[in-house]
C-alpha cells in the first residue's frame, strides 16, 4: 500500500490563502466567458448567437477530453518543485497572453470563426493546466474532512473574488458608457482595457499562487513511482469513472454548474431585455454576487458539519432553482413593480443573490466531496490518483457549463434576439416567454442535480474508517500517523 505525501497537522492561514490564490485565474476566465463573451460576440460584433454559443461549447469539449489527460501527467511530473508547481510556473505567462488576444483583436474574430475557436481554446486549456495540478493539492495538503473543505473553501473564496472584481469593474468603469443614450454593453470600446486587465490579474495570481506554497510543497514527502506509459494513463482514467461515488458525485455537479452557467450566462440578457435595467442599476449586480459569495464562505463549514456535504449540496441546489424561479414567475403574472424601477432592481437583486448563494454552497460542496473519493480509491486500489479524480470533476463541469451555455444560446435565438436589438424596441410577448423559459429551466435544473447528488454514499464516518484502516495499513512501516516513512 502507497501513502499520500501529507504533512501532520492543521494547514496554516497562509498556505490556504495561496492555495485559494490560485483559482483567481479560473474565477476570471468563468466571468469573461460566461458572463461577457456571448453578448459581445453577439450584440456587439454582431455574430449569431448560435455560433458564439457553438464556439463556446466545442472549446470547452476539446478542453474538456484533455483534461484527464492533464490530471494524469500531473500525477506523473517528477521535478525538484515537485508534480504540481511546474505546471503553474509553465503556463501562466501563455494564459495571460491568450486571454489578452481575446478581447483585443474584433477585427480578426468578427472574419474568422476559426480563429476565435483556437483563441478560446488556447485560454481553456491553458487554465486547466494551472486549475487541475493546483485543486489536485487538495488532497495532498491534507486528509482532513473538515480542513479539505476549508481548502475548498478559500479556494472558491478567492476564485469568485477574481471574477466578482473583473465582472465590477467591468459594470463599473471599463463598460460603462458616458452617454446616457448608450448602454455600455454594446459599445465595443472598453473591452480591450476589460482583457488586458485580466490578463494581468491572471499572471500575478497564478505566479504568487505558486510561490506562496512553494516551501510547504517541498516539505512534503516524495510521491510513489508511478507509470508514465499511455495504457497506464487511460486505465487510471478508466478506473476513476467507474468509482461508483465519483459517477454519482458528477452526475449531480454537472446540473450544479449546468445551473450556475445557464444563471450567469443570461444575466447580462435578463437584465438588459427582460428586467430593463439601466448601466446605474446593472452597476449593483457585482454588490449580490460579493454577499452571496462571503455568505457561501462563511455558512459552508458550519453546513458541512452539522448536515454534511452531500446533504449540503442537495438543500442549497434545490432551493437556489425555487428562489430563481419567484422574480420571473411574478413579473409575468403581474405582481412585480415597475420593470426598470429602483424598485424592481432592488427586489430582483435580492432574489437573484439568494439564488447564488445556494448554487455556491452547492459547487463548494460538490467540489470538497472530490477529495474522499481519492482514499475511497487508495482502500480498495492501493494508489492515490488525485489529479484524475480532480481533472475528471473539472471536465463533467466544463460539460456542464457547455450545456448551460447552449441552453442560453437556444434561448437567445429563439425569442428573436439574433440580431442587434434596443431593449426599449423588443416586444414585451417575447421578454416573457424567455423569462418563463429561464424560470423553468433553474426549476428542472435543481431537480437534476438532486437525483444525481443522492446516490453518492461517502460522509464523515466512513471517510474517517477509510483513515483509519489506511493507517492500520502502514503501522508495520513503523508510521503510526499515516505518512510515508
Amino acid at each position: 500500500m502507497t501513502a499520500p505525501a501529507i504533512l501532520p497537522g492543521r494547514l496554516p492561514t497562509r498556505i490556504k490563502a495561496a492555495h485559494g490564490l490560485g483559482s483567481v485565474t479560473l474565477g476570471i476566465k468563468e466571468s469573461g466567458l460566461t458572463t461577457f463573451f456571448m453578448i459581445y460576440y453577439n450584440q456587439v460584433l454582431g455574430f449569431d448567437p448560435r455560433l458564439v454559443s457553438l464556439v463556446l461549447i466545442g472549446a470547452m469539449f476539446v478542453d474538456a477530453l484533455v483534461d484527464p489527460l492533464i490530471g494524469r501527467l500531473s500525477d506523473a511530473t517528477r521535478s525538484r518543485l515537485g508534480r504540481r508547481l511546474p505546471w503553474l510556473y509553465g503556463a501562466a505567462l501563455p494564459m495571460a497572453i491568450a486571454w489578452a488576444l481575446l478581447w483585443m483583436s474584433p477585427d480578426v474574430a468578427r472574419h474568422s470563426a476559426l480563429g476565435l475557436f483556437l483563441n478560446v481554446v488556447a485560454v481553456r486549456v491553458l487554465v486547466s493546466a494551472c486549475e487541475i495540478p493546483s485543486i489536485s493539492l487538495v488532497a495532498e495538503l491534507t486528509r482532513d474532512y473538515d480542513e479539505r473543505t476549508a481548502l475548498m473553501r478559500f479556494r472558491f473564496l478567492f476564485g469568485w473574488l477574481g471574477g466578482l472584481l473583473a465582472v465590477a469593474l467591468a459594470y463599473g468603469y471599463f463598460l460603462k458608457s458616458d452617454d446616457p443614450a448608450t448602454n455600455g454593453l454594446l459599445d465595443p470600446s472598453g473591452y480591450a482595457a476589460f482583457g488586458l486587465f485580466g490578463a494581468t490579474l491572471i499572471l500575478v495570481s497564478t505566479l504568487g499562487s505558486a510561490l506562496g506554497q512553494q516551501r510547504r510543497i517541498l516539505a512534503l514527502p516524495p510521491p510513489p513511482a508511478a507509470a508514465h506509459h499511455s495504457k497506464a494513463m487511460f486505465a487510471d482514467i478508466a478506473l476513476a469513472f467507474r468509482n461508483p461515488a465519483f459517477v454519482a458525485l458528477v452526475s449531480g455537479a454537472l446540473f450544479v454548474t449546468t445551473g450556475y452557467a445557464t444563471t450567469i450566462a443570461s444575466t447580462n440578457y435578463m437584465m438588459l431585455y427582460v428586467w430593463r435595467m439601466s448601466d446605474a442599476q446593472l452597476a449593483w449586480y457585482p454588490a449580490g454576487l460579493a454577499i452571496a459569495v462571503f455568505g457561501a464562505f462563511a455558512a459552508v463549514g458550519h453546513a458541512h458539519r452539522r448536515f454534511g456535504k452531500r446533504d449540503s449540496a442537495i438543500a442549497a441546489a434545490l432551493a437556489s432553482g425555487a428562489i430563481a424561479f419567484l422574480p420571473y414567475a411574478a413579473r409575468n403574472l403581474g405582481w412585480w413593480p415597475e420593470l426598470g424601477s429602483w424598485t424592481s432592481m432592488a427586489l430582483l437583486l435580492s432574489f437573484q443573490t439568494t439564488s447564488l448563494f445556494g448554487l455556491i454552497v452547492a459547487t463548494i460542496s460538490t467540489s470538497s466531496m472530490v477529495a474522499e473519493i481519492v482514499e475511497a480509491h487508495e482502500v480498495d486500489h492501493g494508489t492515490r490518483i488525485e489529479g484524475v479524480f480532480f481533472a475528471g470533476y473539472l471536465m463533467v463541469q466544463k460539460f456542464g457549463q457547455a450545456l448551460g451555455i447552449f441552453l442560453v444560446g437556444q434561448l437567445v435565438a429563439f425569442v428573436g434576439l439574433s440580431d442587434r436589438l434596443r431593449p426599449e424596441d423588443w416586444p414585451a410577448r417575447d421578454a416573457a416567454a424567455m423569462a418563463w423559459i429561464f424560470a423553468g429551466l433553474m426549476i428542472l435544473i435543481g431537480i437534476m442535480a438532486t437525483i444525481g447528488l443522492r446516490r453518492y454514499a461517502i460522509d464523515r464516518a466512513s471517510h474517517e474508517a477509510r483513515l483509519a484502516a489506511l493507517a492500520s495499513t502502514l503501522q508495520p512501516q513503523g508510521d503510526s500517523e499515516g505518512q510515508r516513512p
